[in-house]
């Protein structure tokens, strides 16, 4: 059995029929038979149970700075952008802090985000209004089934929230070895979420150190408190949801599309069910954010999951909404959908 422990940021105690630490693309060359799992850091994951399976584990390192290019992507030595190639097995805030200290920007509102490079683009991780797809050139790929390489433009990548194409069936398969950014050479700071509105900032350093100090303020550590980040995705509503909501409450976090419709934040949701800082056994959600479940030691996969029903079912019965994990699910055979657990 290979202990998943130390592979999945919430520290609960499970365990993989089988696991590999990938460090070369040239692991991946034979065909894999049998259920598997591909992993990152284990951020935005919780095991339901253990694994009947093979896990592999993203270790591939190395970070190369490529040409400048202009903003079509064309080779220019006097180009305002960078392309950046990266292992997928790099941790993403250590890569925005590396990148910074090159001059290098673009990512610094992700910054403290746990999780790989190569994980990052099958949720498109975002924050404080910046998403990782925007900034993806390439991604290249191994297909475990088959060992084959595969190489998608970022718009063949079709990211969107919290979605990219290697979550939809016949993509899921592949393993992302290195990610090539488009990165801007001059900084120009996106500081349309709260916190971030009434500060001035002239160098992306200052904003990195913004973004860090509230992710610590709202959000747990780790390191100290197992947790998988925000569980809960933000809600798509219409305006006619938003009017209503805002008949009831003076104030209400919402943000419009360009679609017409409004992102609502999941958080302030769950606070309205009374749902922020409750405790189930050795579960609960954390005081300062009510869309991070926590493990308050030594926790059982059922009973993250049914605190994170409970807490859907408390906003269901208050705001007629259906709240759908961002985290990924992960039973004995595979992946499992919102449904099936």
């Amino acid at each position: 059995m290979f202990d998943l422990s130390s592979y999945n940021t919430f520290n609960l105690t499970v365990y993989a029929q089988a696991g590999r630490v990938i460090t070369a693309p040239e692991d991946l060359t034979q065909p894999l038979g049998g259920p598997y799992i591909i992993l990152g850091a284990g951020s935005d994951v919780l095991f339901t149970e253990d694994f009947a399976g093979t896990v592999l584990i993203n270790r591939i390192g190395g970070i190369e700075l490529g040409s400048k290019v202009d903003e079509r992507g064309a080779p220019n030595d006097l180009g305002d952008h960078i392309l950046v190639r990266v292992g997928g097995g790099v941790l993403l805030d250590e890569l925005i802090d590396y990148l910074l200290d090159q001059g290098i920007c673009g990512l610094e509102n992700l910054s403290l985000i746990p999780g790989t490079v190569g994980a990052a683009p099958i949720q498109n991780v975002g924050a404080y209004g910046v998403e990782i797809g925007t900034f993806i050139a390439q991604i290249e790929a191994r297909d475990v089934l088959s060992g084959k390489q595969v190489i998608l433009s970022g718009e063949q990548c079709r990211f969107g929230y919290r979605t990219s194409i290697f979550k939809e069936q016949g993509w899921s398969s592949l393993f992302i070895t290195h990610v090539t950014f488009k990165l801007p050479l001059k900084f120009t700071p996106k500081v349309n979420y709260a916190g971030l509105q009434s500060c001035e900032f002239k160098q992306a350093r200052a904003l990195r150190e913004r973004v860090i100090a509230l992710r610590n303020e709202k959000l747990p550590n780790p390191k100290y408190v197992g947790n998988a980040g925000s569980f809960f995705k933000n809600p798509y509503v219409s305006a006619q949801v938003v009017a209503q909501l805002k008949e009831r409450y003076e104030q209400v976090p919402c943000y419009p599309q360009s679609d017409g419709s409004f992102k609502l934040a999941a958080g302030w949701l769950i606070d309205k069910a009374n749902c922020r800082g409750i405790k189930h056994g050795q579960v609960g959600t954390w005081g300062n954010q009510a869309l991070v479940i926590v493990n308050l030691g030594g926790a059982k996969p059922h009973e993250v999951v049914a605190l994170a029903k409970y807490v859907s079912a408390e906003v269901q019965n208050k705001f007629a909404l259906d709240l759908v994990p961002e985290v990924r699910l992960y039973g004995k055979h595979g992946e499992l959908s919102w449904d099936q657990i």
